[in-house]
């Protein structure tokens, strides 16, 4: 029984160990979009790197597990995360200790907050600021001027592209098209001027998939989309760490990394392939039962072996 006991308490601090590994190590959850490794910051689909995260409205209509899924953080304090409606996260939240929550949300898992966390998100935090520095500062494949019209941006060979816009402002249903066979990665540099759909949108063609399209929006002005039933779509990434991000609503296949967050009228942020941690600790729960049951069964082969002889 004693071997039991001791086997029970080791196998839950080393399940501790191993959630609290998967949290906080910058190394083992690092992320790449090209050349930009965007460290920590890449493990979330929403952060909030110095202001507030609001969302309201219905569910949603491109609501897969939830209306946004995956992890999402507040990273300073004196900021809130205000939530209200059918809204459904899948969550984990982290909520810095000096900020607050408050939410009458149908799906609202409980924040998470706590010192250890507070590191963790002054880490993406500065991640998230070394990656856009780093992507500004590559060479530019193109440059662009003021998109307000429809518009394919075309590459026939694998490999990494980094175009410099100045702004992107669609009406009317008009499309940026971006395209390049699989495995290319585009790093979209966006600098003084806005990004607004209303409603527009950023697609993909040619193999080219979200996971591997960032915009680095270097402004200050707010990104806005907007349109019903998410008629506004984006499948990128955003980072946009000194400017306020608006979805009233719009779709994002990506995550967003934005100074403040503002979300209504059930828009959606699914990032893709989306995030699944419960497989991982699933799968480490299963070895430590397997584990277990090893032990166990050794155990008892032990004492019919010490009877017998």
């Amino acid at each position: 029984m004693n071997q039991i006991t001791r086997f029970h308490r080791f196998a839950l601090s080393a399940f501790a160990l191993a959630v609290s590994a998967c949290l906080f190590s910058s190394n083992a959850t690092a992320s790449m979009i090209g050349p930009v490794d965007l460290g920590t910051a890449g493990n979330f689909t929403l952060l909030a790197l110095k202001g507030d995260i609001q969302d309201s409205g219905p569910t949603g209509p491109d609501a897969t597990s939830g209306s946004v899924v995956g992890p999402i953080g507040i990273a300073s304090a004196g900021n809130k995360f205000q939530t209200s409606g059918s809204r459904i996260y899948t969550g984990p939240i982290y909520i810095h200790t000096g900020s607050t929550w408050s939410s009458s949300a149908i799906g609202f898992p409980t924040p998470q907050q706590s010192a250890q966390i507070d590191q963790m998100l002054a880490q993406a935090s500065a991640d998230a600021f070394a990656a856009s520095n780093f992507a500004a500062s590559l060479a530019a494949t193109a440059s662009y001027g003021n998109i307000n019209s429809s518009l394919s941006i075309t590459e026939s060979a694998a490999g990494n592209y980094v175009f410099d816009i100045q702004s992107i402002n669609f009406s009317g249903g008009k499309t940026l098209t971006l395209s390049a066979p699989v495995g290319s990665n585009f790093i979209l540099n966006i600098t003084t001027g806005s990004l607004t759909l209303s409603p527009g949108s950023i697609v993909l063609s040619g193999g080219l998939t979200p996971d591997h399209v960032l915009i680095n929006y270097l402004g200050t002005n707010n990104i806005t989309t907007s349109g019903g039933q998410n008629s506004s779509r984006i499948y990128a990434n955003i980072l946009a760490p000194n400017a306020h991000v608006q979805l009233t609503p719009g779709y994002v296949a990506g995550f967003i990394i934005a100074a403040s967050i503002q979300m209504a009228s059930g828009a959606n942020v699914v990032p893709v392939p989306e995030y699944t941690p419960s497989s991982v600790l699933l799968g480490f729960v299963g070895l430590v039962v397997a584990f277990g049951s090893r032990r166990t069964l050794m155990a008892r082969v032990r004492s019919a072996k010490a009877t017998i002889s």
